[in-house]
């Protein structure tokens, strides 16, 4: 396995140095202690007038193969080593009103972003896909029409990086960020 670590100007937390959206995973399974835990850092997060609008379907088994389906052919071909999928949700409206939450995916994406710091932490990879279809996984799941389908994860322990095709393999590192003066106003 090939630890890769970011370079930065400044001194960070060690999972912001080595995260990144690895695609050589182990089929190995991951303990219900784990994904619980990884849950309740999520659920740590911050969110408007502490909504907690996340809600995450974990699909291992059946389930998994279900979701799986719902990938496009070029995550399948890499994901398919992954012990669990992910489906992050949202919940679009406040609890307390009924009114249109603007901040539930900002909300949503501090909460997994803790999730994928302490899958980190943990030795997990944890990699977000956008290459699905929402209307087969509100199909294979009859996800309620007040949840948005943010995006579905990958997660595993890393594995072998010559598991990959060509293709993958070079995709399979860190990518660069934009640089602190780029993303200052």
């Amino acid at each position: 396995m090939i630890k890769h670590k970011r370079h930065t100007r400044h001194e960070l937390m060690p999972e912001i140095m080595t995260r990144y959206a690895n695609r050589a995973l182990k089929k190995d399974p991951i303990a219900g202690e784990t994904l619980e835990a990884l849950v309740e850092a999520a659920a740590q997060a911050p969110s408007c007038f502490n909504e907690q609008p996340w809600r995450f379907l974990i699909a291992q088994g059946e389930r998994r193969d279900r979701l799986m389906a719902t990938l496009t052919p070029q995550n399948q071909e890499w994901a398919v080593r992954a012990p669990v999928l992910i489906v992050v949700l949202s919940k679009k409206d406040f609890s307390y009103n009924g009114k249109s939450n603007y901040w539930h995916m900002a909300d949503t994406g501090c909460a997994t972003g803790f999730m994928m710091l302490e899958a980190e932490r943990r030795g997990l990879t944890y990699h977000p896909m956008a290459g699905f279809s929402r209307v087969s996984v509100e199909e294979a799941f009859s996800i309620p029409e007040d949840l948005a389908i943010i995006h579905v994860a990958a997660l595993g322990y890393p594995g072998d990086f010559e598991s990959l095709s060509e293709k993958h393999q070079a995709r399979n590192h860190p990518q660069p960020r934009k640089l602190i003066d780029e993303l200052l106003l």
